[in-house]
């Protein structure tokens, strides 16, 4: 019968002798071999493009057919090739690998068979039941392919008459025992790599299918072909008949196993593919290169100081490394016009071959919000690298990289204390290279080491800065200051000049740091810091010597005058008050200023002799300057000593107190004392108040002697009461330390508790400037300790503010007028104005009158004229130890006075 379906192949399926004629076609590639297929599924058509094929009913066969007549494993089809590529077909043979044969055979065009050699139009019988035809076709376009599978007849395909037909005779078959077939199975037509035969003429005697698809040129090419190239004389130099060599075909590498055969003159050759693993280990290679420089680059980073040389040395070992053509390192800032975040290149390295572009203006001052960084800025603060080639970014990217030639690029965040402080890029300019995952974790790695390396420096920098600095203020300390002062003064020396040293001190800051806490005395300190800092030329050196003082370098002067100038700035800066959390706090500093070389020509003594003079100051009242004089040094050692004396003085039981009477000059009867301090020094016997109060005050000690005196004149006025000298009161002057104590209302009730003294009978006496200098606060505190049921005087009354306002806000039960308007009563003077006034005013309040200092006769007769009941001095009595005071007590109740009074 005619099989319109059919090509005619017959130049392709039988081998020759002889090469083709030039009116035969050529085989192709594309020549396509297939298998027709009829099972209970239906009718398809199978492409063989696999050098073996199994087949069976089992899902895990290459072809599956669906028939229980197939067996699981029924048949194996094996491509077969010669020494021509293009010449092969493929062998059938029932069963599998292991020699098991199909339970029902195959038959093909009609006869049982265990293998055969299939031709095209071959047909097959599977299990008696499942229709295969193997096809081949010459070459044909897909779109001719397509048709033809469409248009194909598959009921004519397997008509019985065809099926059953007997086989034609043609060239001897194909058979193979049970063994051979086995070997068949394993021969190098299936084996995955290529395998050619040569013999010693040049001649390829065998290819197998892998050969042929590995390399398709290698018939043509011959010997000249990198697979032979050489092979004869690598042979001939040989004395081993097995060598393995490696063999570059275009971009892969193979490993070649070559066996001699001797008896045959033939040379076999196997062949695989090692193009990964060669990869691979140049990748390793490069990965270990890559670490080595990583390694040594953070050697350099970590051992030597000079940070700007050993990054240089870092990129390099890294450069030659990575055999990259250019390493940058940009660093973060603030751009110096807008402000906005920007960065500038700040490390290069290079190759020879390769331009600088550290210089270019265009690398330095970039904002990240430009289009050509702002991507970068989003992915970098990610901690991701940029990497790839430059003609697959964005274009404003493209057009930043392509002005600096950059054809390839690598970019990784530099990461310190967790803030992105800037990038490394690795650029290739000569070739395009793609950089690999183990190549950016690596840069990643070196990131990390410059980042320490960052770290460390900024944090040596900050030990530095710190060893030299005030922490509060961040101005010098007194290490720095003595630093620059030795400096100063040797160039003053070379260069015949003058320069002055000021010695500062705040006045009355230890009230505020007290009263108001530690939080608003450091930002007062740092707010007079500032405002020192704002009064000095560049050049002038102020420091934080320790506490509230501060000393100030003023180097290269014409003359003392320049201080004075100098002084004045800072008292007029220190006028403006200072608002820190809602207060507004009024600060005044005392100077002392020495001049070198009238004054001192060593550091020590400048400085010491500034000190001497701010002393100086503060005993004449502080809020001033004082110029050194050499007659202030007499004092000085004296001053000392009784300040090292007076810290010991509690300990040692040194205080005693006097008392002295107020009397109501009416009835002539004692109504109440007051409690005044006395230091028996051991050695200079009664110090006067005048000269160890202030030093009390200055050294802090007066808050620890103050709780003394009270708890003392608490315990007497008690015994006092126990002999029955009662009503008697007892007043305890608080110094302004002591009122701005925090817990001053605690020690007081502790005081009164443990003396058993009931709170009316004491009587604390504030000072009008204290009392006014904060008045919300003394508001407060005095009205707790009215609560408690003490008294409160206002001392001094008329030295101070004098306001009828504070009087009128503050809770007070007496206001003592102040001595100084007592010591010069007249009747015509202008004093008795002032003292009517007061106790006018006094009175209008409800309080209290005391009259201070009053020491004649004439001052007596004034104030009784003037209504003020109640006076204190030496007209009645001076101050006396316990003892005395006990005696006129005594005498004051049994005669009911103590002084005869004139109507």
């Amino acid at each position: 019968m005619s099989e319109p379906f059919l090509y005619d192949i017959s130049p392709y399926t039988s081998a020759r002798t002889t090469a083709p004629s030039a009116e035969e076609p050529q085989l192709s590639k594309s020549v396509r071999h297939l298998l027709a297929v009829e099972d209970t599924e239906g009718q398809r058509l199978l492409p063989l493009e696999s050098t073996s094929h199994s087949i069976g009913r089992d899902a895990s066969n290459s072809i599956v057919l669906k028939s229980k007549a197939v067996s699981r494993q029924h048949a194996l089809l094996l491509r077969v090739t010669s020494s021509d590529p293009s010449n092969y077909g493929f062998l059938i043979i029932d069963g599998n690998l292991q020699g098991k044969r199909s339970k029902n055979g195959i038959k093909v065009n009609g006869k049982k068979c265990h293998s055969h050699r299939l031709k095209h139009g071959d047909q097959l019988l599977l299990g008696n039941l499942v229709k295969v035809r193997y096809l081949i076709l010459p070459s044909l376009t897909d779109e001719a392919f397509v048709s033809y599978s469409e248009t194909l007849d598959y009921t004519e395909l397997f008509a019985e008459s065809v099926l059953s037909a007997p086989m034609a005779p043609s060239h001897a078959e194909d058979q193979f025992d049970e063994v051979s077939l086995i070997r068949l199975a394993s021969f190098p037509e299936i084996i995955p790599s290529p395998i050619f035969e040569v013999n010693l003429t040049g001649e390829l005697t065998y290819l197998n299918p892998a050969a042929a698809q590995v390399f398709p040129d290698l018939t043509q090419k011959g010997m000249t072909h990198p697979m032979l190239d050489g092979l004869f004389e690598l042979i001939q130099k040989s004395t081993s008949n097995i060598l393995v060599r490696e063999a570059a075909v275009g971009t892969q590498v193979f490993e070649q196993s070559i066996h001699y055969i001797q008896e045959s003159d033939l040379i076999r050759c196997c062949v695989f593919d090692i193009t990964e693993r060669k990869n691979a280990e140049s990748e390793l290679k490069k990965r270990d290169r890559l670490l080595q420089s990583v390694a040594e680059a953070t050697t350099y980073l970590l051992a030597n100081v000079g940070y700007d040389s050993a990054i240089n040395e870092a990129l390099a070992t890294l450069g030659n490394a990575a055999r990259v053509d250019r390493i940058c390192i940009s660093m973060n800032h603030a751009h110096p016009s807008s402000g906005e975040l920007a960065t500038s290149m700040r490390f290069e390295w290079t190759r020879e071959s390769i331009p600088s572009i550290l210089r270019n203006t265009i690398r330095h001052n970039q904002l990240y919000s430009n289009p050509s960084l702002k991507r970068w800025y989003h992915i970098l603060t990610d901690e991701t690298a940029i990497r790839g080639l430059t003609r697959d970014l964005e274009e404003a990217e493209q057009e930043l990289l392509l002005q600096d030639c950059v054809l390839s690029i690598l970019v990784v965040p530099i990461i310190v204390n967790l803030k992105f402080w800037g990038f490394i890029e690795l650029h290739q300019c000569s070739t395009e290279y793609e950089w690999s995952p183990q190549e950016e974790s690596i840069i990643f790695a070196m990131a990390a080491s410059i980042s320490a390396a960052l770290q460390r420096q900024q944090t040596e920098e900050i030990i530095h800065h710190q060893a030299f600095h005030d922490s509060l203020t961040n101005l010098p300390n007194r290490i720095l200051f003595n630093d620059r002062l030795d400096f100063a003064l040797s160039s003053a020396r070379r260069n015949g000049q003058s320069l002055a040293v000021m010695f500062m001190d705040l006045d009355r800051f230890k009230i505020i740091n007290d009263t108001l806490g530690h939080s608003v005395g450091d930002e007062l300190l740092q707010g007079v810091a500032q405002r020192l800092r704002d009064c000095l030329r560049e050049g002038d050196t102020v420091a934080r010597w320790g506490g509230d003082e501060f000393t100030i370098l003023l180097p290269q002067i014409r003359d003392a005058d320049d201080a004075t100038q100098t002084a004045h700035r800072i008292h007029e800066a220190l006028k403006t008050p200072l608002n820190i959390n809602s207060h507004e706090l009024y600060i005044n500093a005392s100077i002392g200023i020495s001049v070198y070389p009238q004054d001192g020509k060593v550091a020590e003594l400048l400085l010491q002799n500034a000190d001497v003079a701010l002393y100086r100051c503060k005993d004449q009242g502080r809020g001033s300057f004082r110029h050194y004089a050499p007659n202030m040094n007499s004092e000085a050692p004296e001053l000392f000593a009784l300040e090292n004396s007076l810290r010991h003085a509690l300990e040692r039981q040194e205080f005693l107190l006097y008392y002295q009477p107020k009397v109501n000059i009416k009835t002539g009867q004692i109504i109440g004392l007051e409690a005044l301090l006395r230091w028996n020094h051991p050695e200079l016997g009664l110090v006067s108040p005048a000269t160890f109060i202030p030093l009390a005050e200055e050294t802090g000690l007066i808050v620890e002697i103050g709780t003394w005196v009270m708890e003392t004149a608490c315990a007497q006025t008690v015994q006092w009461h126990r002999a029955g000298l009662t009503p008697l009161s007892v007043a305890v002057n608080l110094s302004a330390r002591q009122f701005f104590q925090p817990d001053l209302v605690n020690v007081v009730a502790q005081v009164l508790a443990r003396s058993q003294l009931e709170p009316q009978f004491l009587e604390l006496e504030v000072t009008e400037t204290t009392a006014v200098k904060y008045i919300d606060f003394t508001k407060v505190l005095l009205s707790q300790m009215q609560d408690m049921g003490v008294h409160i005087a206002m001392d001094d009354f008329g030295t101070g503010y004098s306001s009828l306002n504070y009087l009128k806000q503050l809770p007070l039960n007496t206001l003592k007028i102040d001595q100084s308007f007592i010591r010069d009563l007249k009747p015509d003077s202008k004093d008795i104005e002032i003292v009517k006034a007061v106790i006018s005013l006094g009175q209008g309040l409800d309080l209290t009158i005391v009259a201070e200092g009053v020491d004649s006769e004439v001052q007596l007769g004034l104030l009784r004229t003037l209504n003020c009941t109640i006076i204190q001095g030496y007209l009645f009595s001076r101050p006396l130890p316990v003892d005395q005071m006990t005696e006129m007590l005594h005498t004051n109740r049994q005669n009911h006075s103590i002084y005869e009074l004139s109507a």
